[in-house]
């Protein structure tokens, strides 16, 4: 019995981690805006099903990288659904600028992403818009993930 305990919790700690087992790797940044706790994380490319699934870099372009987007509430303990958000990704290079809106995905937790291409290793400035979601809410609740956030976050694409 104590053997199966020992195994049971020893695989338990080895579950992966956020980021589909890339850890803490992939995080590129965190900074809390009002009531959101806001995490940019870069990954390699993922493959996407659903119906937006297409949603990525220009035709023709190779998808080199996954950006997720967590917005959490920490006071109330969740992830925060039906946002708006949209990233904007600059060259510090060449100063070029993409847009691409991060659609609500689902996986360890409730976040928001795309797959994007960047032309070049280098640095990037990364700016997120968030805007709180169009949904019907109770009146007690009328405050609540209803201000627009915008944050910068630096990644080097090495």
């Amino acid at each position: 019995m104590r053997r199966t305990i020992g195994l049971t919790l020893a695989l338990l700690l080895l579950l992966p981690l956020a980021g589909w087992g890339e850890g803490e790797r992939g995080r590129a940044g965190s900074t809390t805006v009002g009531n959101m706790e806001i995490v940019l994380y870069v990954w390699g490319p993922r493959e996407l099903v659903g119906p937006r699934a297409h949603a990525g870099p220009e035709p023709g372009q190779p998808v080199t990288h996954h950006l997720d987007v967590t917005v959490f509430d920490p006071l109330r303990r969740l992830y925060i659904p039906y946002l708006n958000v949209r990233a904007t990704v600059i060259d510090m290079t060449t100063r070029r600028e993409s847009t691409v809106d991060l659609e609500p995905m689902i996986g360890e937790w409730v976040h928001y992403g795309a797959n994007i291409s960047l032309p070049h290793p280098g640095r990037y400035s990364i700016v997120v818009n968030i805007k709180p979601p169009d949904i019907t809410r109770y009146k007690h609740l009328a405050d609540v993930w209803s201000t627009p956030a915008q944050v910068a976050f630096e990644y080097t694409y090495r």
